[in-house]
């Protein structure tokens, strides 16, 4: 019986070390080609290699995980939206890989630590310092001049093809969103129309960032962006 007692004891201590966000793994990073680029991943999100997002074979959806190349101690904050079944790898989106540097050699070898939500507002802020100067403006804006103003901040909720599911979104969520700073913007995506929910303006990259916070479990799609780049 004690020995019994003692087994459940020390693997249930096993188990709390290895869920904490602390722990350290060591692996290889991989990164998506953009040929996955609009595809659906298994979160049930769309893929973007302007996102920084990444795929494990066992970490929870929607969990942060930093990831840093000992080879130059460069590391970044990426969301877990998918899966990725190879033992010991992660594999994470364009922008991501770029940041730690491990393009020219498409795989490296890597350590990766599961964050608690703590480090949300770093994540966020990752996104508009990085994100902002990277992202396609031709995905970032509408094809209307309505939103050049200096200094502000948008969300973009979600793209749809279709107007009809824009306007869908906004009416299901009426008592999330504010809808009198929320629109829909018409743009093109590889020669394709493309409808925008966009909230904002915000005067403050903070404020906007309270606001993700709020709405980041109802919307999987959900980015921040600077108007400057109009």
């Amino acid at each position: 019986m004690y020995k019994y007692c003692l087994y459940i004891l020390l693997f249930s201590l096993y188990n709390l070390a290895v869920a904490q966000p602390s722990h350290l793994y060591y692996g290889k990073a991989t990164f998506y080609s953009k040929k996955f680029d609009g595809r659906k991943t298994y979160g049930g999100e769309r893929f973007s290699s302007i996102k920084y997002t990444g795929a494990h074979r066992s970490f929870p959806l929607q969990s942060l995980v930093k990831i840093t190349n000992p080879a130059n101690n460069k590391s970044v904050i990426v969301r877990i939206n998918d899966r990725f079944h190879r033992k010991n790898f992660i594999d994470i989106s364009l922008i991501a890989a770029k940041q730690i540097d491990i393009i020219r050699q498409g795989t490296a070898k890597v350590t990766f630590q599961l964050l608690d939500s703590s480090f949300m507002q770093e994540y966020l802020d990752q996104n508009i310092k990085n994100t902002t100067l990277n992202e396609p403006i031709s995905q970032l804006i509408s094809d209307t001049d309505s939103y050049k103003t200096n200094q502000q901040y948008y969300i973009r909720l979600a793209s749809f093809k279709l107007k009809k599911n824009a306007e869908l979104l906004i009416a299901k969520n009426l008592t999330k969103i504010q809808k009198q700073h929320t629109s829909i913007h018409k743009s093109k995506y590889k020669r394709k129309a493309l409808y925008k929910v966009i909230m904002g303006p915000f005067s403050t990259k903070e404020e906007a960032n309270i606001e993700i916070i709020k709405l980041q479990s109802h919307f999987k799609d959900i980015i921040l962006f600077n108007s400057t780049l109009y």
